[in-house]
């Protein structure tokens, strides 16, 4: 999720613990605890561009560090504090800052490794994009009240912030839920034979969604949206090169990129080099066939010849944002 969100959360979630101890203080400790997780932003230099993907979201998130941060944070700040308050309770406090950073970032697309450094699998719901300007919001009003009123009864505000937020979430899977059963029984109607399937958000809402329907020779792209006047759903098939699955994971990079498209890889060929599209993410476009960017590049035969290619013609789906809008809508 977007570092705003996460800070907001971070400042709710310690406020819920410690606020009846430390009032305002603790949305300032608690938004900076939100945030710890994603320093490992700066860990970037130390890797290439490929190796920092699967760096990214990893020991920092996972269910091992929250712990061990807050307990180390929690003994810190009960020390500074002289013993005033329970060391129990910053440790709590701490914990839920720290740790719904990364079932926050589990909801999202590019997914989380909660279990590192034991298991490198990278867990994501798929059913909130990291960026949501409603569920943002929600946490920002709460935590502007907290800060700005001087007459409130703080804990209601708290609680109320925190559910509000958290039934948003909710709404969320309902969406993908309803998404997901037309995308199925537009399969099942077409007599398609998938492997797998992935629904995936769109930014800005959680009203339209991506498909992305693998099967053996390629992918089936399409969107639905809640409020859609169509009665049926629109795919587009392209083929994908997963015979040259075996050779890329011979290169570490390879191997690297293709954990983090979980298994769902788009594999083309250009001017005889490889190109590997992560496509969880969905199209950047939003009419007509899918379109997709970024994507790792390399050259089977040339071990140094690899990286992800940065096109500056798109910049991501936000570039369509009118054709976004307009999907949403149904159009």
């Amino acid at each position: 999720m977007d570092s705003l969100s996460q800070a907001l959360l971070g400042a709710s979630t310690f406020a819920l613990v410690k606020d009846k101890h430390i009032g305002k203080s603790s949305l300032v400790v608690g938004a900076i605890a939100g945030t710890i997780p994603d320093l490992d932003v700066f860990l970037a230099p130390f890797f290439n561009e490929v190796a920092f993907i699967t760096v990214h979201r990893s020991l920092s998130h996972s269910l091992l560090f929250a712990v061990l941060a807050s307990f180390l944070m929690g003994y810190c700040a009960h020390r500074i504090t002289k013993r005033r308050y329970r060391y129990r309770d910053w440790s709590l406090a701490f914990f839920l800052a720290l740790f719904t950073h990364t079932l926050l970032d589990w909801c999202t697309t590019y997914g989380t490794k909660i279990l590192c450094p034991f298991n490198s699998h990278l867990f994501s719901f798929n059913n909130i994009h990291v960026l949501e300007p409603i569920y943002t919001s929600i946490l920002f009003i709460g935590v502007v009240l907290l800060t700005l009123k001087k007459q409130i009864n703080r804990a209601k505000v708290i609680n109320w912030t925190l559910g509000l937020s958290t039934l948003y979430l909710g709404w969320s899977f309902v969406s993908k839920g309803i998404a997901n059963h037309q995308f199925v029984q537009e399969v099942e109607a077409r007599n398609i034979q998938y492997e797998k399937m992935l629904i995936s958000p769109t930014p800005f809402n959680t009203l339209l969604w991506n498909g992305i329907i693998k099967t053996a020779d390629g992918y089936y792209f399409g969107s639905y949206s809640l409020l859609d006047s169509r009665t049926s759903i629109e795919l587009h098939f392209i083929e994908s090169n997963n015979e040259l699955l075996s050779e890329i994971k011979k290169h570490k990079k390879g191997r690297q990129y293709l954990e983090y498209t979980q298994d769902f890889p788009l594999i083309a060929v250009e001017d005889e080099r490889v190109k590997i599209y992560a496509i969880k993410y969905g199209p950047v476009n939003y009419f007509g066939a899918p379109e997709f960017v970024h994507p790792l590049c390399l050259n089977l035969n040339e071990v140094e010849d690899i990286g992800i290619e940065y096109s500056l013609e798109h910049k991501g789906p936000l570039t369509n944002y009118k054709q976004l809008l307009k999907r949403i809508r149904g159009i």
